[in-house]
C-alpha cells in the first residue's frame, strides 16, 4: 500500500540538530549537502542556510569530494538513523507506518525516489530513500 507521508522529507527538522565534526545541522538535507565537500568553511555555510532548499542549492555548487558517489548512501543512512532514532517524534511516525511501501515521488528524482509524473512515468526509480527508510523501520521494530 502506498501512503503519502510528507514527514519522511529530508527538509523537515531534526528534533535536535545533528552535530558532526563540531558543526550543527538542522535537517537531513543540510547535513547531506554539506557532506558533499571536505571544505569545512563550505560545510559551515551549508549548515547555516536558512532553509533546506538553500542548503541544497549551495550543495550543488561545492567542490565534490573524491568518490562522492560511493559515499553518499552512507551519509544519508547516518542522517536518517539520527532523525528516526528511538525517542524522537520521527521514530514513532516511522514505526506507525506499519509495513507501508515508502516511496518518494516528487522532484523528478528517480535516484532517491520514483517520480510518477507524466515526464517520468516510463522511468522506474531506484527509490533509495524509501528503501533505506523501510530497512531502518524493520531494524527499529526488531529492537523494540
Amino acid at each position: 500500500m502506498k501512503t503519502r507521508r510528507n514527514w519522511f522529507s529530508n527538509f523537515l527538522p531534526f528534533d535536535e540538530p545533528f552535530v558532526y565534526l563540531g558543526i550543527s545541522y538542522p535537517t537531513v538535507e543540510h547535513y547531506y549537502q554539506a557532506m558533499k565537500t571536505l571544505d569545512k568553511e563550505d560545510r559551515k555555510k551549508i549548515a547555516l542556510c536558512d532553509s533546506p532548499a538553500m542548503a541544497k542549492r549551495l550543495g550543488s555548487q561545492v567542490h565534490l569530494r573524491k568518490f562522492w558517489d560511493s559515499h553518499k548512501l552512507g551519509y544519508m543512512e547516518a542522517a536518517l538513523k539520527y532523525k528516526f532514532m528511538k525517542g524522537t517524534t520521527w521514530h514513532k511516525k516511522l514505526i506507525e507506518s506499519s509495513e507501508d511501501l515508502i516511496e518518494w515521488n516528487c522532484w523528478h528524482d528517480n535516484y532517491w525516489g520514483n517520480c510518477s509524473c507524466p515526464k517520468c512515468i516510463s522511468i522506474r526509480g531506484q527509490n533509495y530513500l524509501g528503501i533505506m527508510l523501510m530497512k531502518l523501520r524493520s531494524q527499529l521494530k526488531r529492537r523494540k
